[in-house]
């Protein structure tokens, strides 16, 4: 029982340990302010803990900018009517999204709109 004692507050803040590991959306987003970047879908990922997407846009000097989007998982982003598929290679898209604080080209999306006016909404500031 002494043992049992010493080993299980242990034992719960071993186990306990990841889940307070998950970032703070306002550590690496600015929740105040958002940019639009109109580019090209090079990749999408629809896996946890967040969905990635990379797409190639240009520059004001007709420069190629690689950037990158991550999003919610994909248990949220299926509530909000995604699934894997969404977005595909060479898709036309604007992204409106939070930007990085401390990283050039990349965002949180919030919103996806596609050329013929469909919109994915993924997340509205910090949820």
């Amino acid at each position: 029982m002494k043992l049992l004692r010493i080993l299980l507050p242990s034992i719960l803040l071993f186990v306990s340990m990841p889940s307070g590991a998950h970032h703070s959306f306002a550590v690496h987003f600015v929740d105040d302010e958002l940019v639009t970047v109109k580019g090209v879908v090079t990749s999408f990922r629809f896996t946890n803990p967040h969905g990635v997407l990379l797409f190639q846009a240009t520059d004001e000097d007709g420069n190629q900018i690689q950037w990158r989007a991550e999003t919610n998982s994909p248990n949220a982003l299926r509530r909000r009517g995604w699934a894997r598929d969404s977005l595909k290679v060479g898709d036309e898209v604007t992204i409106t999204g939070f930007p990085a604080r401390n990283e050039d080209h990349y965002m949180r999306i919030s919103i996806v709109r596609f050329e013929d006016g469909r919109e994915l909404r993924a997340q509205a500031k910090a949820d």
